[in-house]
């Protein structure tokens, strides 16, 4: 019997001792699995390490971030003290401690104590934050993330995670198994806990992205509609408000595409002056009306207002914090350290003046509770001062929209980058900072809701009706992520996140509860979208998960096409040639796999021989699918099965984006052959500022790297390879029982019209194929995905 043809493999019987038996083995492919090339071995240049920013810099950063993030925070002494609810009219002087002590209580506590220093230094993410962040940092550290993403950042330690640079990251999401120590860690990786865990995190992300996207409607039309309407203060004649706020609105929008740099520091210095404004007003109305009025810094005014206004007096206070939110989701624009010293060090301390100044007016004009910003200004209506800070108030107005809407970029980035939003096209208006983005679509999007919602609500006080109900429900949602990420990412006692929780949950649960009554009158259209919104996400979601689910089930094993590679066996007994002292005492046998030709494949027509060509193809395919070294895509199966003839030359080529800016050309792409001869699997990389294109100089690369000769290169045809399914609804499947079988077609019907007609379209639309040269060949191989 020849080895060379066939494997032999001595197989002793189970009742024989293992020292009896005797194995040889042959592989039946020249290449072994554990000696195969892998592109997971493949070293890979560290990422260059992070450039410490000089004080210049940081100086720069935080000048810049007043004019994008801080317009609605520092516009907020407009109407935040006229909002308070007293209880008398007009309010006495304890009254006037009570509402600004509330406001500074619930602006020192949530802002200064929760964001700057608890939010804005564990919840960012790969320099990203909002609660987006939050989640993705929760999901990658318990490997719970949406299936098929790769989640970069940094770990709970803070060192950099080299995961953008390894080229094909595991997807095992099992728990570890190491000893647990404590109950509390026990009771932390139980399944059922890390289940429950994994939907509400999702959901609440998703909720409050929602909720962003929500007052991303709202913030706009209030600031500019507000704005405007000042006009009429002085001029009562004035009557287009609406028209006027409109094209402010577009123009707003249109001036987005030049990036969120250009336009920050283009706005910074007017909220510059706006703020060192309220400091001098602020300090003016204190020196000259009543010095006594920091007496109201004292927590007994809180509880006191709290105790005769009830819990509505905290649906006036809140408006003091709103764009705080919006803030924490825009520091990849900015970096965490510039937003922290400008709010901590001149932003809170001008705005805690200015509401000190407003109450020492009022404890001796309480007539002004009307409108006591403009009211207080020195010098009075119509002089000098007061023109000032009209336009620059009006101004600034229109400036606070800016940081909803970068907030909103910011957000929908990331849900792209997870999968749970449509693949948009983003454009990076930064080398240095992955987050400073600019996405086109939205950017229109948003513009039409905007304008529509102005022309809804049509006047500022109907907006601030509807407004901060959405603002306290995101609180509550980034509260109860950081919690989590607290308890699970960074390990710490139980202590703090149980202490976290106790002190600002309730706080932003009586924000909550004091906003509900804002409901009736227009607070239902900022939750109403935040529903359709969330809705939205989750479908994609839920869209994704079951595609991702069918590529990866679709997928085909090498030895389902290749004869070659299956074990078929025929046993031969080889006691019949033993002598009789040997026969008695062992039972070996042969097994015989006969070895099929290596280009025999199995197409729909049958066992065919493989037809190769001349040439090279690049077939595109999800980079995860190249994980396994034993199956291959689909895509490759339909050519297999409908044709049986490919290219000499394959490659599998999966795309990653990088969180930095640039790849250089030697860490551009990874090579790896495969166990089939004339295949390779490639993942080629590319930075978050470059256009992904298969230019021809890199496929000279890649082939330069295959075993081909140097001198055909230029002559092989080359062909490029992509799927373009039509996904569509799977069948219906009956159920005998008719109760059974009503509540299925229901179902059915619903997910057909969410497949058929809102993901599918969807995916066709923002589908790209490559944005490399028109000369180059492509093949587009379709087929229905059912789902």
């Amino acid at each position: 019997m020849s080895a060379a043809n066939s494997t032999l493999k001595m197989d002793t019987s189970m009742n024989e001792q293992s020292s009896n038996t005797n194995e040889i083995y042959q592989d039946v492919d020249e290449y072994n699995e554990d000696e195969e090339s892998s592109i997971d071995s493949t070293p890979v240049s560290p990422p260059p390490p992070a450039r410490k920013q000089s004080w210049r810099e940081i100086f720069m950063l935080s000048f810049s971030s007043l004019g994008a993030i801080y317009g609605d925070l520092g516009t907020s002494p407009l109407y935040t003290m006229n909002s308070i609810k007293y209880s008398q009219s007009p309010p006495n002087k304890d009254d006037v401690y009570g509402g600004v002590s509330i406001i500074f209580y619930v602006f020192t506590i949530i802002v200064i104590f929760k964001y700057v220093c608890i939010v804005l230094v564990f919840g960012p993410n790969n320099g990203e934050g909002g609660q987006v962040a939050i989640y993705a940092k929760i999901a990658r550290f318990l490997k719970i993330g949406p299936k098929g993403v790769v989640i970069p950042g940094k770990t709970e330690g803070g060192e950099l995670d080299d995961s953008d640079l390894k080229v094909l990251a595991r997807q095992d999401t099992s728990m570890s198994t190491d000893t647990l120590h404590s109950r509390i860690e026990q009771i932390k990786q139980h399944p059922v806990l890390i289940k429950i865990l994994k939907l509400f995190i999702l959901g609440a992300c998703f909720f409050g992205c929602s909720l962003v996207m929500s007052d991303g409607l709202l913030t706009p039309t209030t600031s500019v509609l507000s704005a405007i309407g000042g006009i009429q203060i002085a001029v009562p004649s004035f009557n287009s408000v609406l028209a006027v706020s409109e094209v402010i609105l577009v123009v707003l929008f249109l001036i987005q595409q030049f990036g969120s740099t250009k336009i920050s520091f283009t706005f910074a210095p007017i909220i510059c002056i706006w703020m060192f404004g309220l400091i001098i007003c602020g300090i003016y109305n204190i020196v000259v009306h009543h010095p006594g009025i920091f007496a109201a810094l004292s927590p007994y005014y809180a509880i006191k207002i709290l105790r005769n206004g009830g819990i509505d007096v905290f649906g006036g206070a809140m408006l003091a914090i709103t764009g705080t939110e919006a803030m924490f989701a825009d520091i990849g624009h900015f970096g965490k350290l510039p937003i922290q010293l400008t709010l901590s060090f001149f932003v809170y301390p001008a705005l805690i003046l200015c509401y000190l100044g407003q109450g020492a007016y009022l404890v001796k004009h309480p007539d002004a509770v009307v409108n006591p910003f403009f009211i207080s200004l020195p010098g009075g209506t119509g002089s000098a001062p007061y023109w000032i800070m009209f336009v620059l108030s009006t101004l600034s107005s229109i400036i606070a929209s800016q940081a909803l809407i970068l907030s909103v970029f910011s957000i929908t980035s990331q849900l792209i980058n997870l999968d749970c939003f449509p693949k948009l096209r983003v454009v990076h208006v930064s080398h240095q900072y992955a987050g400073k983005v600019y996405i086109p679509t939205v950017n229109w999007m948003l513009m039409i809701g905007v304008v529509c919602t102005a022309a809804g609500f049509k006047n500022s006080n109907n907006v601030t009706a509807a407004y901060g109900l959405g603002i306290s429900l995101d609180l509550i949602v980034t509260s109860s992520l950081i919690v989590i990420c607290l308890f699970y990412v960074y390990n710490t006692n139980i202590f703090w996140p149980v202490a976290f929780a106790f002190v600002f949950i309730p706080l932003e649960a009586c924000l909550v509860i004091a906003n509900l009554k804002k409901v009736p009158h227009g607070a239902w259209f900022p939750l109403m979208m935040a529903v359709l919104f969330s809705t939205f996400l989750t479908i994609w979601r839920w869209a994704r998960s079951r595609k991702v689910d069918q590529e990866i089930h679709q997928q085909v094993k090498i030895a389902d096409l290749y004869p070659f590679f299956q074990a078929k066996s025929v046993t031969v007994d080889l006691s019949g040639d033993l002598d009789l002292s040997t026969r008695g005492r062992s039972r070996e046998r042969v097994t015989v796999i006969p070895q099929p030709a290596r280009n025999q494949v199995i197409t729909k027509y049958g066992t065919q021989v493989l037809q190769k060509h001349l040439g090279v193809g690049f077939m595109y395919v999800n980079s995860l699918l190249t994980n396994s070294p034993n199956t291959l895509p689909q895509l490759y199966a339909k050519i297999i099965q409908n044709f049986a003839s490919i290219p000499n030359n394959l490659v599998f080529v999966g795309v990653r984006v990088l969180s930095i800016p640039y790849v250089v050309d030697h860490q551009r792409f990874v090579l790896a052959p495969m166990k089939l001869p004339g295949h390779h699997k490639c993942i080629v990389r590319f930075g978050f500022m470059e256009e992904i294109q298969m230019s021809q100089e890199l496929i000279k690369s890649i082939m330069q790297s295959m075993p081909i000769p140097e001198v055909v290169i230029d002559e092989l045809p080359v062909i490029h390879f992509f799927e373009n399914n039509v996904i569509q609804c799977r069948e219906f499947e009956r159920d005998d029982r008719w109760v059974v079988n009503v509540v299925l077609k229901l179902r059915h019907a619903v997910r057909k019209l969410v497949v058929n007609y809102l993901f599918n379209p969807l995916i066709q639309l923002t589908h790209e194929y490559d944005n490399g040269d028109e000369e180059m060949e492509r093949i587009l191989i379709g087929g229905l995905a059912r789902i």
